[in-house]
């Protein structure tokens, strides 16, 4: 028997008795990310190794198969040299969708929007709940 969540979903932490602690990694990815920026270290290795800590936090699907993410790198591709150095803007850019997606999905600034009906958002501004 599958036990479901408030949203619908698999409740997994309930059925297992596990937790799930990723955002530790990715709240220290991000910091650490952003600070070779603005040092001017633009590494392809420390993009790849975020997205390794950013997929995993992405319900329903990996990083790799946004629409934003496959579209940038459509565009500006990383090089396969995981020690190659990029440009500024192209290394911005990967930030830019990182933190879209992370908003899109939940983790800045916001609740997944599975989590939230538009009905309990009534509610709550009416007064209930």
């Amino acid at each position: 028997m599958t036990v479901e969540n408030k949203i619908g979903r698999p409740d997994y932490q309930t059925q297992t008795g596990l937790f799930k602690d990723t955002i530790t990694d990715l709240n220290a990815g991000w910091r650490e990310i952003v600070s070779y920026f603005s040092e001017g270290d633009y590494c392809v290795s420390y993009l790849r190794t975020f997205e390794f800590i950013l997929s995993p936090n992405c319900p329903d699907k990996m990083l790799w198969n946004f629409p934003e993410y496959k579209e940038l790198e459509a565009i500006q591709p990383l090089p396969d040299d995981m020690n190659a150095r990029i440009d500024a803007r192209t290394y911005m850019a990967y930030l830019m969708v990182y933190e879209q997606i992370m908003r899109e999905v939940g983790l800045v600034d916001k609740t997944p929007r599975e989590a939230q009906s538009t009905e309990s958002i009534e509610m709550v501004m009416l007064g209930g709940v």
